[in-house]
């Protein structure tokens, strides 16, 4: 989420809108900077429950943010999100949501609470909004569904007449085709092993990072050529590193821990193939960077996903929580010579600069 208003504010200050962006000060650090032509203001944090900030300050605003023509916001999953209903009332100026996805932690208590807030808070605060921007159209019928409403107030599509669907960019100036064997070099990687990489946070089982670790027991019972490398850094290392350890992985598993986000695309054109094994998505960027890359892919059918990787010319879908379906299907790829002007050529669309016209496109009717 921090990746996309990073990326939508640069490019549409790149192309001459103001932005300014208005978030909660965790990590602690300056209240106000600038990064990358970006003004950030960041509000004093009261604590964290389930990972969300508490930032009531932001009512202190009211007043200041009527000087905005559309403000839009992130993470309906969220303490702040509740005064999406007051800012409307008062500031009376449209409001955007992006919606990132489905909240899941893979935790059955914490599962629950958002479950409850679905039933209850959540259609209020998405009521609020002048236009939802859903990353899928699975996201978008989720909406519709958990939202009700009658047929009249549908789309042709299904969806709510003010849901529209976006998927997720990259940045193609930093995600670009480099040359493997030198990107390998560089991180000392072993040359002549197969590398199967995935990229993201060990916070939750929700990233499904076990199953690839169990997959990789299945895989190198097949082939010995092959490395997996998980980067991220996250409370579950421990944990997948003794499942690691139990299953006898250490010469073929290996966690990096996390990478600062401009060393990403070294580690994705160093590897054979991308891997993401997660039991639920919006619409990951990590899978558009890949693409940016060259990189074949294989994830599983959550969320956008599926609607992304339409075609086996670059990519390979399984079954969520099934190792043996992940394993089989990564030996397949790993077998197989891609086209990487297909996968590049697929990439093309998903560009910052592209998904920014359609996110100002958004801006347009909502101050119409």
């Amino acid at each position: 989420m921090e990746m996309y208003v990073y990326n939508l504010s640069k490019n549409l200050i790149n192309e001459g809108h103001t932005v300014e962006v208005i978030t909660a000060n965790v990590p602690e650090g300056r209240s106000v900077e600038v990064m990358d032509g970006i003004l950030v203001r960041r509000l004093k944090c009261l604590g964290e429950p389930l990972r969300n900030p508490l930032v009531p300050s932001i009512f202190l605003l009211l007043n200041e943010l009527k000087k905005f023509d559309v403000i839009h916001i992130h993470n309906v999953y969220s303490f702040t999100a509740l005064s999406f209903p007051i800012l409307k009332k008062f500031c009376k100026i449209p409001i955007v949501l992006t919606h990132h996805g489905q909240l899941m932690f893979g935790e059955p208590m914490k599962d629950l609470c958002v479950r409850i807030y679905e039933k209850s808070a959540r259609g209020v605060v998405l009521n609020s909004v002048d236009t939802a921007v859903a990353l899928s159209d699975s996201d978008a019928r989720q909406i519709s569904q958990q939202n009700g409403g009658t047929a009249a107030d549908r789309s042709p599509s299904g969806h709510p007449r003010n849901v529209v669907t976006i998927p997720n960019g990259y940045d193609d100036g930093k995600f670009r085709p480099m040359d493997t064997r030198e990107c390998k070099e560089a991180l000392g990687l072993p040359p002549d092993r197969k590398m199967i990489l995935n990229v993201g946070r060990l916070y939750g089982a929700v990233k499904g990072h076990e199953y690839l670790i169990e997959a990789m027991s299945r895989i190198v019972k097949k082939r010995k050529d092959v490395l997996c490398v998980i980067v991220g850094p996250g409370r579950l290392y421990d944990t997948l590193d003794r499942q690691i350890r139990s299953l006898g992985l250490e010469e073929y598993v290996v966690l990096a821990g996390g990478k600062p986000h401009d060393e990403i695309p070294l580690w994705l054109n160093a590897c054979d193939l991308f891997v993401l094994p997660s039991l639920s998505e919006g619409n990951p960027t990590v899978m558009f960077e890949a693409f940016g890359c060259g990189k074949p892919f294989v994830g599983t059918r959550v969320g956008g996903v599926p609607e992304i990787v339409t075609s086996d010319d670059y990519g390979l879908l399984v079954d969520p929580a099934n190792p043996d379906d992940l394993a089989e299907k990564v030996l397949t790829a790993l077998d197989r010579e891609w086209d990487r002007e297909a996968i590049l050529a697929c990439s093309e669309q998903y560009t910052w600069e592209n998904i920014t016209r359609e996110i100002v496109g958004v801006y347009d009717q909502v101050l119409r």
